[in-house]
């Protein structure tokens, strides 16, 4: 892909909970550069000694394997940068301080890296030291002062270093914080900085978003991201879709693009390829096209119509697609149907919504027990129960619903769908949204019903 528009075509491994284990990591890059791109950004935010306790040094067997890693991504043409989140404590009027930077960011030169970012997004836009305040009449100026300092020590130890910086007001449309106008105004020109576009997870990101972002900073941004992310308040969620929403013209308007993928490496493949075809080429890429492309690469062909039927049931996020649309249209359909008096017996909506909660079904089965990528398999499995217990829900709301029109005992089918009813609303994951209550409680409504009849 060296004939890609986007100058920078990266991933930032920068969510908060459970980070990659040295192979996950070892083997996304390798991913990656069969697949175009060129950067990683090491910069979880549950490493400690990367943000809560920056100032410590990593310990030996933790460096060996970053030493490791770095040596990989030189030989697969990936620029691997370490960043550090020093912004949730430290004093930016302490020399000591601007020592510990200097030392992390040494030690990681000393393997091999000479790319760097200071992370001061997700914190208190506040000095937390008397001694700053003293000092900086900004917070801007505090994160100007600090970061222009370590891009000249950085260059005074090696003129190939590189320094980008995620700064605090990192989203946003026009007109634009004091904040930003300040940091683009007094950083070096050659600092790179990110910005998520509009929102932190960004349904749309347009030329002239960036563009105006472009003028606030002085420069053209680096895109942060934010999807497929799921990390925080999107636990619950498996973002497996095709990117989209990213404008044509974006090349334009801005340097390149590092993606925020998801704690589930394996998983994050899928949407990387999607936004891998798109910076190979914006104008013709097509979401649609491109991701039924990138589950047959990551699942094979012979998991493909499994993957496909999982996948087209969890496009939650925010990118906006229809959660689950063929699932939703037949439910819909299917109680249409029943609420129009037609017989669940021959209703054939029923018996379509049916025999696709059949294939749910068996594609759960499929996945979790022929799916020979064993890594897609483990990071999907949460949310491939939840669909296996939404299937048996489903059918068991539709066997409730036959039963009672041929008078036939309900008991033990009642108490099976309670049952999973009970296991769709406890499981901590999302899948197919809840879609499937409205006909669950309609054949609940239909048994109080009958039992009022009966009385």
């Amino acid at each position: 892909m060296n004939n890609s528009l986007f100058q920078i075509r990266g991933v930032v491994e920068g969510f908060y909970g459970a980070f990659y284990t040295a192979p996950e990591r070892n083997d996304l890059l390798s991913f990656l550069s069969q697949n175009g791109y060129n950067l990683y950004v090491y910069g979880p935010k549950n490493d400690r000694q990367h943000r809560a306790r920056w100032r410590e040094p990593y310990p030996d067997f933790i460096m060996e394997q970053f030493a490791e890693t770095a040596a990989l991504s030189k030989k697969l043409g990936i620029d691997f940068c370490y960043s550090i989140g020093s912004g949730v404590s430290i004093n930016y009027a302490s020399e000591e301080d601007f020592q510990h930077i200097s030392s992390k960011f040494k030690a990681f030169y000393e393997i091999g890296v000479r790319t760097f970012m200071i992370m001061l997004d997700d914190i208190k836009a506040e000095f937390q030291y008397d001694e700053e305040r003293r000092i900086f009449k900004s917070y801007g100026e505090a994160h100007v002062v600090l970061t222009n300092k370590l891009y000249h020590w950085l260059k005074a130890l090696d003129q190939d270093c590189k320094l980008s910086i995620c700064p605090t007001d990192y989203h946003g449309k026009a007109p634009f914080s004091d904040y930003i106008f300040e940091i683009g105004k007094g950083l070096h020109p050659e600092i790179d900085i990110c910005y998520t576009g509009p929102e932190i997870c960004s349904k749309e990101i347009t030329a002239q978003d960036t563009a105006e972002f472009a003028d606030a900073v002085k420069r053209k941004p680096i895109i942060w991201d934010n999807y497929p992310v799921n990390d925080l308040g999107m636990t619950a969620e498996m973002h497996i879709g095709p990117i989209a929403g990213r404008a044509a013209s974006l090349s334009k308007t801005c340097k390149g693009f590092i993606v925020n993928t998801m704690p589930q490496a394996e998983a994050s493949k899928i949407p990387l390829l999607t936004f891998a075809d798109y910076f190979e080429n914006p104008e013709s890429y097509d979401p649609r096209t491109s991701w039924e492309k990138a589950l047959k690469t990551v699942g094979s062909d012979e998991n493909y119509d499994a993957l496909k039927t999982f996948a087209e049931n969890s496009l939650h996020s925010c990118l906006g697609y229809p959660e689950a649309q063929r699932l939703d249209t037949l439910t819909t359909n299917a109680l249409q149907s029943l609420r129009s008096g037609e017989s669940a017996l021959t209703s054939q909506a029923l018996a379509e919504l049916y025999q696709y909660l059949d294939l749910l079904d068996e594609a759960g089965y499929h996945l979790k027990f022929r799916l020979t990528n064993y890594a897609l398999r483990n990071n999907l499995l949460p949310w491939i129960e939840l669909m296996e217990s939404w299937a048996w829900a489903g059918r068991r709301a539709i066997g409730i619903l036959r039963a009672l029109e041929q008078k036939e005992e309900i008991g033990s089918l009642l108490n099976w769908l309670h049952e999973s009813t009970s296991e769709v609303e406890k499981h901590p994951k999302r899948f197919a949204g809840t879609i499937l209550l409205p006909l669950i409680g309609y054949a609940k409504h239909k048994v109080e019903d009958y039992k009022g009849s009966s009385l």
